[in-house]
């Protein structure tokens, strides 16, 4: 009898996250921890992973990836609006709030790459990549969604694997997602 009440109980469909962005919604000491530990992570994976986009030949001397200081203002919510008719791989577009410059205007609307399942992401090229601190060929950062809305954490910004070995191709970004900004957040040379 328990096990069919269980039954009964069990739900239909997912239910809605009571946080919607988990890593959007950390603040202080806590968010620069996580964050850490996914970058140290990440550093041992590049480094003894065989599937690591670091040539074997450099592993050995692979110290670790360098990046900008932690800053919490390049944490920015938006609007998201799903595009069921665009051509793969986008999938929709995000609305942000993006702080401009003297000598150019910022857009605000951002196109997003995915799968219908996967996580959403941006890639973007900003300023940074101009100045030879981040990759010239743009970087990407995930974003989280949930009902209409974004966060776009860029301290999570990160090099497409072909930054790291020509062997890989790595998604152009969008020319929409050129962006004026200087994005001092994220992974860096």
């Amino acid at each position: 009898m328990g096990g069919l009440l269980l039954l009964l109980l069990w739900p239909r469909r997912p239910p809605k996250r009571s946080v919607l962005f988990l890593r959007c919604a950390l603040n202080g000491p806590t968010y620069a921890r996580v964050l850490d530990s996914l970058r140290r992570a990440k550093d041992s994976l590049f480094r003894y992973d065989p599937n690591s986009p670091i040539p074997p030949s450099a592993r050995a001397h692979f110290l670790g990836l360098r990046y900008f200081p932690l800053d919490t203002s390049w944490r920015l919510f938006g609007r998201f609006e799903p595009l069921p008719k665009a051509l793969p791989p986008i999938i929709g577009q995000v609305w942000l709030n993006l702080p401009g410059m003297e000598h150019c205007r910022a857009p605000t609307r951002l196109l997003v790459y995915g799968s219908r399942e996967g996580r959403p992401f941006l890639a973007f090229w900003d300023s940074t990549a101009a100045l030879g601190q981040t990759y010239e060929g743009g970087r990407y950062v995930p974003i989280d969604t949930a009902e209409g809305q974004a966060c776009v954490d860029f301290n999570c910004a990160y090099f497409p694997y072909c930054a790291y070995d020509p062997a890989y191709l790595c998604l152009p970004y969008p020319p929409e997602n050129r962006l004026c900004v200087r994005i001092s957040a994220g992974e860096r040379w």
